[in-house]
Order: structure tokens, then C-alpha cells, then sequence
């Protein structure tokens, strides 16, 4: 590990820990389909997607947007998002109505690809299934994991064919490329999800069932959980639980409040850096006494302590030349503005049209805190017994039929979360649209 600066952040054995970073190879758009220049940069997402506007659901006083993806994660995925300027771009900045009409759109997905008629006309027999939200309201500058800082969530399909490739796992040691590795497998990934877990210890979680996990880096490493702070749920019911939504926006609030906690103990500030800065570490003794005034565990200040030992100033100079560098420079140099965390809903199950995994057991909340990895949750997540999976999108073109089959099951899903919706107190849901030329796109109602 002599190859890593955090070397010391990450727990014995980390080497063996499968991993699969250049196996999931996802295509992108086809090319009578590609982004127009508005829409890849105009501030108003109703603009941005105009053309892939698959239905629209207004809850709250807010809108949110079934959206085709631009830059896919599965050949069968879709986006959940609101569409308000400015952007809200946290679980805790949207009206309760709209967080919760994203919840049951979330279990709508879980329900539609769980249907065994659904399965079999898509080929989805064999598949998993994962929900993905990232947090990362302050990173305005180097790429980030809510690039669209609309609070959004992805819905993610794989078929048991796009899955394939994981059956030759890689191993976390089988990659020197310091860069790729700080990337895929960031600083804080095992620090994180233990601070993760002290911090909502104390959490009431309101929901039957529900419990957090105690932290367990070896059965991570041995492929046996995900990577990360880990709650288990009774089951996918709960997205549409009355209590759950608050719960989301609770843990919201729990992690923004630690970051702060902890960007103060390193900075003396609690507010975010201005785009292309980055705040002054203080001298290291200061750092030292304020991280032992913190309630944490031994274990968890000893890491802050090593990592304290490991991060090094961003002077303006070099901070201006990196807003002229390459990507892949400014990743591996510049940290991320905190808070910054991905959440994923999961269940380990394989979904098959004998046992649905609406009708499996648990479901895991995953949540994963980031320092440097500008890899969100959708891009970057456990699959199987793999805890470390990349997705690599754009990798050549989805040919139109191929385009044209995606949207079938993308307008069937909004039919049907239209019908799931319809009664929902305060909710209306629009006609789920269709796929016209790739020029125009998708054609409302």
C-alpha cells in the first residue's frame, strides 16, 4: 500500500478485497440522441431536459421529472428529479410531499421490475436492482457526485447479461494506478462509514425492523457486505411509510452537522469555500487538540488523526492552475467540499421471476461518505459479493433499436407508477410519454 498516500486510512488485509473496476461497461446515448449544447449547460433543468422528459409529477407546490438519462448507468435505469431554480439539492432542502413522492416513485421501480410478466417481456430474470442518491451540495468547482445538484434519485436495473463480467472479480492489489485507486476507493471509505455509524447511533430510527449495523471492515474485505455504513430495513414497504421520508431528511441533517463539525476541527470554518478554494488547514497540534475534544471513539480519532497527518493545503496559486489542468489532475488534488455522501438502497437478493426481490429479505440503506472520489453512488456501488463495483458509461454507442427497446420499458414503468400515484393526497402524476424521432425525443402524454 506504499502506493497510496492514505495507505494508513484503510484497514490490514484491504489488498485482497475483490473489487470490479474495469468489468461493468455500459454504452452511451446514440448519436442522433446526443446532448445539444443548452441543454448541457443551461442553468434551468427544464430546458436541460426537455428532450428526455419521460413523465412529470407535481407534489408539494414542486415538480419533479421521470428523466432518460444522458450518460447511462444499465440498459435499463431512469432519474427521478426535481427541476427547481435554484436547484434543492438535498434530502432536506425539497418539501416533504415531493421527498415522499420520490420515495414511492423509488418503490413503484422495485414493484414494476418485480413483476414477473415484466421480467420476462424486458429480460430481466437474474438482475439486481439498486436506488442511488448523492449529496454533494458544495462542490461548485472540480467534478463532483451530484453533478446535477438537483435533488435526484437514479433507478438502476442490471440484467443478469450486463452482469456477467462480475463473475472474474479483480483485486483491490491487482491496480498500482495511484489515481484510479484514490478514485474508486476513497480515503474515507472505511473511516467514513465508521463515523458514519457512531454518529447515528443515537438515532431513532422509527421504523419496525430497522437497525443499525455494526461496523465490520473484514467482512467488507472478504466480499460478504457492501462497503459502507449499513442499516438494514424489514423491507421495501417502508419507502412508502409515513416515517421514512422524515428519516432520510434526519440523517441529512445528522451528516451535514458532523461535516461541519469536523471541516471546523481541520479549518477553524464551518462554511463552505468559495468555487476554485479551498479553506487553510490549521497547524496540526490545533488540529490534534480539537479532533480529541470530539466525541468520537479512540478508533475513529486516531484515523481523523492519520489523516490530519496526510492532507496538505490547497494554496490559491495551485488551486488557479488546476482550474486550467486536466480532470484527472484536479481529482486527485483537490478534496471535495463536505458534506458529501451517496445513500443506496439495496438488496442482495438476485431478482428472478420465482422469488421477486420486492419479496426478499432485508434491504440494505447504504451510506458512504467521500473526501476525494468524485464517484457517486450510481457510478460506484456493491454488487454480489463484489463490495467495490465501477461502472465505465459511455462505452461505445447503444444502437437505436437497442435505444428504442430502453424506452418501451422506461414508458411502461412511468404507466404504471402513474397508476401506483394516482389517488396519492396532493400528487398529480402525468401521462407517461413516448420516444419519437431522436431528434425531438420524448413526446408528453
Amino acid at each position: 500500500m506504499s502506493r497510496d498516500t492514505f495507505a494508513a486510512l484503510y484497514p490490514d488485509g484491504v489488498e485482497a478485497m475483490p473489487v470490479a473496476w474495469k468489468r461493468m461497461r455500459i454504452p452511451g446515448l446514440p448519436p442522433a440522441f446526443a446532448l445539444q449544447p443548452d441543454e448541457r449547460s443551461h442553468p434551468d433543468p427544464s430546458v436541460s431536459y426537455r428532450r428526455r422528459t419521460i413523465q412529470t409529477l407535481t407534489a408539494g407546490g414542486e415538480r419533479l421529472v421521470l428523466v432518460d438519462k444522458a450518460s447511462p448507468h444499465a440498459r435499463h435505469d431512469l432519474m427521478v428529479s426535481g427541476v427547481a431554480v435554484p436547484p434543492m439539492p438535498g434530502p432536506d432542502d425539497v418539501p416533504h410531499a415531493l421527498g415522499e413522492t420520490l420515495w414511492r416513485t423509488a418503490l413503484a421501480f422495485v414493484c414494476f421490475v418485480s413483476d414477473p410478466k415484466v421480467q420476462r417481456e424486458y429480460g430481466l430474470d437474474g438482475g439486481r436492482l439498486h436506488l442511488a442518491l448523492n449529496c454533494d451540495p458544495n462542490t461548485l468547482d472540480r467534478e463532483s457526485c451530484q453533478a446535477n445538484k438537483e435533488f435526484h434519485l437514479h433507478l438502476l436495473y442490471w440484467t443478469a447479461a450486463e452482469l456477467a463480467p462480475l463473475d472474474r472479480p479483480e483485486r483491490l492489489g491487482d491496480f498500482a494506478d495511484a489515481c484510479l485507486r484514490r478514485q474508486a476507493l476513497d480515503p474515507l471509505a472505511f473511516l467514513g462509514a465508521r463515523l458514519i455509524a457512531e454518529a447515528l447511533a443515537d438515532l431513532d430510527l422509527v421504523l419496525p425492523g430497522a437497525s443499525l449495523l455494526p461496523d465490520d471492515p473484514a467482512a467488507v474485505i472478504a466480499g460478504h457486505r457492501p462497503l459502507g455504513c449499513l442499516m438494514t430495513l424489514p423491507g421495501w414497504a417502508v419507502l412508502e411509510d409515513a416515517a421514512f421520508e422524515p428519516l432520510i431528511r434526519r440523517i441529512d441533517r445528522r451528516l451535514a452537522a458532523v461535516a461541519a463539525d469536523l471541516l471546523a476541527a481541520f479549518t477553524g470554518r464551518r462554511d463552505a469555500p468559495r468555487p476554485w478554494q479551498r479553506h487553510a488547514l490549521l497547524p496540526r497540534a490545533e488540529i490534534r487538540r480539537n479532533l480529541d475534544r470530539l466525541t468520537w471513539s479512540a478508533e475513529v480519532r486516531a484515523g481523523l488523526q492519520e489523516l490530519a497527518a496526510r492532507l496538505h493545503d490547497l494554496p490559491p496559486r495551485l488551486a488557479e492552475r488546476l482550474r486550467a489542468a486536466a480532470p484527472a489532475r484536479r481529482k486527485h488534488q483537490m478534496a471535495l467540499n463536505q458534506p458529501v455522501y451517496s445513500l443506496n438502497l439495496y438488496a442482495p437478493a438476485v431478482n428472478t421471476p420465482e422469488a421477486p426481490v420486492l419479496d426478499g429479505g432485508p434491504v440494505w440503506l447504504i451510506l458512504q461518505t467521500k473526501l476525494f472520489s468524485g464517484i457517486g453512488g450510481a457510478g460506484l456501488l456493491s454488487l454480489g459479493a463484489i463490495p467495490s463495483v465501477r461502472i465505465l458509461r459511455g462505452e461505445g454507442s447503444f444502437s437505436e433499436d437497442d435505444w428504442y427497446g430502453r424506452a418501451r420499458f422506461q414508458a411502461a414503468f412511468a404507466a404504471f407508477n402513474r397508476a401506483r400515484l394516482d389517488g396519492a393526497r396532493g400528487v398529480q402524476a402525468g401521462l407517461a410519454g413516448r420516444l419519437g424521432d431522436l431528434g425531438q425525443g420524448w413526446l408528453q402524454g
